[in-house]
């Protein structure tokens, strides 16, 4: 018998005859019987392989090829772009190519200046040969030993002998102290140097002694305090001039310590201010 497939070819007014047997009775009488028992699928030619190997060889390349076509006109692009930049800015094209080259992780940041602040050197001290402090008497040794090259100006007064033979006035030291304060001064550039000495009675005229010191120290300046002072340090000066100028030197009329330190501190200021206006550094 033939496939049992082979009915669903068989057309509807043919199949009770053809499932009573007389598809054998009348199988010269139908000669398209044997192709009506063939299975379908037999009857269905078969698809060329050829077609089917060429689409599974050129399926997979369409991609790649669509890739390899966006990859290449990305590098024409970028190339273009390059070439603009380049003749653009031809200064920056190699540090341009050195950042394309590098990898994006390596790109470290350009250090930052520091914040520190720039130390600046001290100032050179110029080389002074000052007289050997032993060299002077007392109390101008004492003085001495304490000098250094950033003197600019002395301080005198007729007392001061007095003071530095240890009997000091309290009063006095302090407005001095309060003096210097108010110039705001670096240290070392005032300095005491007295005219006179104390031998425990009287005071002792020691003019020689304190012109000396102004020219072995080369000072400019010179701040004289009190009538008294004048008189031993300068006796041809006009006892009512502000500031007068002996060989070289700048001298400051002020007023006598002992009316200073009787007074606040604010009129204490105000009749020294010429001292604020001497061409100090």
């Amino acid at each position: 018998m033939g496939s049992p497939s082979a009915e669903l070819n068989v057309l509807e007014s043919v199949r009770p005859w053809y499932q009573n047997g007389l598809q054998y009775v009348f199988k010269d009488a139908l000669p398209g019987i044997e192709e009506l028992e063939k299975p379908r699928r037999q009857q269905r030619p078969a698809a060329p392989s050829q077609p089917r190997q060429q689409y599974a060889q050129q399926a997979p390349r369409r991609p790649q090829q669509f890739a390899e076509q966006q990859v290449q006109s990305a590098a024409q692009q970028r190339g273009q772009q390059q070439a603009t930049v380049q003749n653009q800015h031809p200064q920056a094209q190699p540090a341009q190519s050195q950042q394309q080259q590098r990898p994006s992780f390596d790109r470290t940041p350009p250090a930052k200046p520091s914040r520190m602040p720039v130390q600046r050197k001290a100032p050179v001290q110029p080389q002074v040969n000052f007289p050997d402090p032993q060299s002077w008497p007392a109390p101008w040794s004492n003085l001495a030993s304490r000098i250094t090259p950033r003197l600019q100006i002395f301080w005198t007064y007729a007392q001061m002998g007095q003071d530095l033979s240890g009997q000091a006035d309290a009063a006095r030291r302090k407005l001095f102290q309060s003096l210097i304060g108010y110039m705001g001064l670096p240290k070392g550039a005032i300095s005491f140097w007295p005219c006179t000495a104390w031998n425990g009675n009287e005071f002792e005229n020691k003019s020689d002694i304190f012109w000396k010191g102004v020219e072995s120290y080369g000072v400019k300046f010179v701040a004289c305090f009190g009538d008294q002072a004048r008189t031993i340090i300068a006796p041809d000066a006009p006892s009512s001039s502000a500031s007068v100028h002996i060989n070289g030197v700048q001298m400051l009329m002020l007023q006598d310590p002992d009316f200073l330190k009787n007074l606040p501190p604010d009129e204490q200021q105000l009749l020294c201010i010429s001292l604020l206006r001497l061409p100090l550094f």
